[in-house]
């Protein structure tokens, strides 16, 4: 059975099923007891209206029925944020809500070749455009989905063994949503980056480390969970590229670490060669960071507890301003012009580290006072992150 271009009707009708599987896994999913702590500071961050009189949870589930691949970039957030809750609470509600916001994402794709206007590849698999106003209009784009599909495939890895699946609904629901990842994310740019390419990696690598770690996390949770031999040898492939392509970047600077976003070196790899040279800016190094306390979490050998105190360390004496409680742009410490101020957004990775270093507890303790989380929309992350590490918050 072949996907892509000359795809087979077997193809589209398997697809078709896939897509009822979902229809009405989503019409039975077990609730459970959808008991939860209703004075928990994030259920109240996450339910309590902004001044334009709407929730966090709202605009969350109107970007992911949006049908806009852009979107996911932002529903990041939200997604990882539930996923801290469901690690620290175990609460059904949490669930619920995840399997509602990947239910919305899965229902609005389509098939590629079925999209009013998309511009690119039209085969298929299915898939989502950018409506965005800017070089990615109505074309789909590997990095978007990336950004939301990283946490989703945590998600399904935290669940994967819980009470939750005891349910033979939820867990019809858990393999149906897996076979969608398998063919509509993973095998979808691994085919389409071949025929781009004639390299199978590109589309997952790219050509910066931020980039290439959502896919790389995506790939860390997919390998722990799929059942097809051929994903699970391409994942460990693309694992194993990206860890080398990182450490290659890791450069040691007094205790700690500093790297290029560009790949420094990328012989005997997939990655793409960037023409310059451009320091790691802090915002975008989240996803770094993730990926690797993501992988040490998993036991990986490539990563260790000290490869983690050298990011503290990082965050603690080069990007942290204790003067101005604030955090400095790039990895380095310098500024960036481009991305003024952004290195204070912290919430989906560097925060992470708290669990590892009492120091950096305690700095992201002062910051959550600084006015900063609301000025980068990282509030119910930046929360759900810390809170899991400090339970009496």
């Amino acid at each position: 059975m072949r996907s892509g271009n000359g795809h087979t009707t077997l193809h589209i009708k398997r697809s078709l099923i896939i897509c009822l599987f979902f229809f009405m896994a989503f019409r039975c999913l077990s609730q459970g007891k959808d008991f939860v702590d209703k004075n928990n500071p994030i259920y109240i961050i996450y339910n309590l209206p902004n001044k334009s009189n709407i929730t966090e949870k709202q605009k969350a589930w109107n970007k992911s029925k949006s049908g806009d691949a852009y979107n996911f970039m932002a529903l990041r957030k939200t997604i990882g944020a539930i996923n801290a809750m469901i690690q620290s609470t175990g609460e059904t509600y949490w669930i619920n809500q995840q399997v509602a916001l990947i239910n919305n994402l899965i229902e609005t794709a389509q098939t590629s070749s079925d999209i009013p206007g998309n511009l690119l590849f039209r085969d298929g698999f299915k898939s989502w455009i950018s409506l965005a106003s800017n070089s990615t209009y109505h074309k789909e784009v590997p990095l978007y989905e990336s950004y939301s599909f990283f946490y989703i495939m945590q998600f399904l890895f935290l669940v994967r063994n819980s009470a939750w699946m005891e349910s033979s609904y939820n867990k019809f629901w858990w393999t149906n949503t897996l076979t969608f990842i398998e063919e509509h994310i993973w095998t979808k740019w691994y085919k389409r980056s071949f025929s781009s390419y004639k390299n199978h990696y590109r589309y997952f690598l790219r050509s910066r480390t931020h980039m290439g770690s959502h896919w790389a996390g995506l790939a860390l949770y997919l390998n722990a969970v799929t059942a097809n031999p051929e994903i699970k040898s391409q994942t460990t492939l693309l694992i194993q590229q990206y860890d080398t392509l990182l450490k290659r970047n890791l450069r040691a600077y007094q205790d700690g670490y500093i790297w290029n976003s560009t790949y420094d070196n990328v012989e005997r790899s997939f990655a793409g060669k960037s023409s310059e040279s451009i320091i790691q800016d802090v915002s975008h190094g989240n996803h770094v960071v993730s990926y690797i306390i993501s992988a040490y979490v998993m036991e990986s050998k490539n990563w260790t507890l000290n490869d983690i105190k050298k990011l503290s360390f990082t965050l603690k004496r080069i990007i942290y301003d204790a003067q101005h409680n604030r955090f400095r742009d790039n990895v380095d410490g310098s500024a960036n012009i481009q991305r003024k101020g952004w290195g204070n957004f912290v919430g989906d990775g560097w925060v992470k580290l708290a669990a590892y270093d009492e120091e950096t507890k305690v700095i992201f303790q002062k910051f959550e006072k600084s006015g900063m989380l609301k000025k980068y929309n990282q509030e119910l992350q930046f929360k759900a992150n810390l809170y899991k590490i400090i339970p009496d918050k």
